[in-house]
């Protein structure tokens, strides 16, 4: 069997990058079947509702206190070492507490897409990686 593909590493201290207008979002590691990327967020900042259609996500909680909420499900609440699973499909929506800067890794499948099911009042500014629109 040959090995396809390259090792990579980074050390997500040296990436963290916050802004006071909305969450930073960058990419971490990828690769032809997966990518990993952060998501830093200020007090209160959010990743607004979306889903992803065709593609599972799992993210994972650096540091930091929030939430991933839902529609019609109960709360996720994050805090250092929180893994959470989403399917795809599930709109979710990711908030730091009001009174916490959070830091989150996700992965999900190289290629992916984001769809919000409907904009929220605030959430225009902030673009989302795979974003596809109207």
């Amino acid at each position: 069997m040959t090995t396809q593909g390259t090792v990579q590493a980074v050390n997500i201290n040296d990436l963290k990058r916050y802004a006071p207008e909305a969450r930073v979002n960058q990419p971490l590691l990828s690769s032809k079947d997966l990518v990993t990327r952060m998501n830093c967020y200020e007090p209160g900042q959010i990743t607004p509702l979306h889903m992803h259609p065709s593609h599972d996500e799992v993210v994972f909680c650096v540091e930091g206190r929030g939430a991933v909420t839902f529609e019609e499900r109960d709360d996720v609440p994050l805090g250092p070492g929180t893994i959470v699973s989403l399917p795809a499909g599930l709109a979710h929506r990711i908030e730091a507490a009001p009174d916490s800067r959070m830091v989150v890794i996700y992965t999900t499948s190289a290629g992916y897409t984001s769809v919000r099911p409907h904009l929220e009042s605030g959430d225009t500014g902030v673009r989302l990686p795979g974003e596809r629109t109207g």
